[in-house]
């Protein structure tokens, strides 16, 4: 797939590394038990860990503030993806299971505190672009529609069903991961969704 970020992003925020994954061949369904579990008692920790406050004093919340201050100064105060997943867990508020891709996603995004987003790679038009958007979304998804998703997940227009069989998968790494890091991490996370719904997966880094 054609994916082409827009290279503002990496200019104002320095050390930023960016990944698109597609998934070929995928089956998605309910989530096996053993997902379910863990991405209830991983949500369940994170409550202790929270539930008197200190979400935005976390230094993986305060990078993303100030990367998103070094994209564009009027972002600057904005909530971080990874605060609007764990206020309401603070407030013992848990996601429940959605289905076997979005529960991977989620339990890969609260174990590592990453932004991922996912969505139908099958219903998109190529090429896709990453850019700068407005306050409420960071960052946009377009393709040859327009806009299909944002950075925030405020916006979903090509969403993973029951009936997706290939998906694009998008997941942005602050400068304190460091290259190697990041690959290794995208590693675990394909490794864990394919051993979950079958099928392969190319990867592309965004420069």
């Amino acid at each position: 797939m054609n994916i082409k970020l827009d290279p503002v992003i990496t200019e104002r925020a320095a050390g930023i590394n960016a990944a698109a994954v597609i998934y070929e061949n995928i089956e998605v369904g309910s989530s096996p038990q053993m997902l379910k579990g863990r991405l209830r008692l991983f949500q369940e920790s994170l409550f202790f860990d929270y539930e008197d406050g200190g979400i935005s004093d976390q230094p993986f919340v305060k990078e993303w503030q100030t990367i998103f201050k070094q994209l564009d100064p009027s972002f600057e105060g904005e909530k971080t993806p990874m605060e609007q997943i764990l206020i309401p867990i603070s407030k013992e508020q848990f996601m429940e299971s959605e289905d076997s891709a979005h529960d991977t996603i989620h339990f890969f995004a609260l174990k590592y505190s990453l932004p991922i987003m996912i969505y139908d790679a099958g219903k998109l038009q190529e090429p896709v672009r990453i850019s700068i958007g407005e306050k409420d979304n960071i960052l946009i998804y377009s393709d040859e529609n327009g806009v299909f998703g944002d950075f925030k997940n405020n916006v979903n227009q090509k969403p993973v069903t029951a009936d997706t069989k290939s998906m694009l998968q998008i997941i942005f790494f602050p400068p304190s991961i460091e290259k190697e890091n990041a690959v290794n991490l995208l590693t675990s996370l394909t490794k864990m969704f394919e051993q979950i719904h079958g099928g392969g997966h190319t990867v592309h880094w965004l420069t």
